[in-house]
């Protein structure tokens, strides 16, 4: 086997691992981000949407934004996230397709203070779902925190 089919067999492995920490830690952590709602997309009902969601205010959507790329880390454990972009970051009723889905989800009044994040991990590129998150924030009383994660 020469050296570049032996590099991308190692990629192949170490790209599978990966997902399987992923999806593992996606597994063991459960639906809940906190008291105020789900984390993941398989414990989304209109009982699990927070209810203590603040209205947004004018650098809502900076704060939103910043507040994703803090909970990075945590909320992706076993992705590398040194590094992490914003790509995105606009309320709700600007975030089109994403945006539905917090309406859909949740109703009208939460999607009007809800911003959908978009971000980028560069250091798990070449792969485009790993290197890609979707979040949703809010702003509670304890500050704007991350109270979805779409993908």
């Amino acid at each position: 086997m020469n050296r570049k089919r032996m590099w991308r067999a190692t990629a192949a492995v170490a790209l599978l691992a990966a997902v399987a920490t992923v999806i593992g830690a996606a597994t063991s952590r459960g639906a809940a981000a906190g008291p105020e709602g789900p984390a993941t997309a398989e414990a989304a009902s209109s009982s699990a949407c927070p209810q203590a969601a603040l209205p947004l205010r004018a650098d809502g959507v900076q704060r939103a934004a910043d507040a994703a790329l803090a909970s990075a880390a945590r909320l992706y454990p076993g992705l590398n996230t040194r590094g992490t972009e914003v790509m995105a970051a606009d309320r709700s009723a600007f975030a089109g397709v994403r945006g539905d889905q917090v309406k859909f989800l949740c109703g009208q009044r939460l999607a009007d203070r809800t911003v959908v994040v978009q971000m980028l991990f560069p250091r798990m590129l070449p792969s485009a779902s790993l290197s890609e998150a979707v979040v949703f924030v809010a702003r509670f009383a304890t500050g704007y925190r991350v109270w979805y994660i779409a993908h």
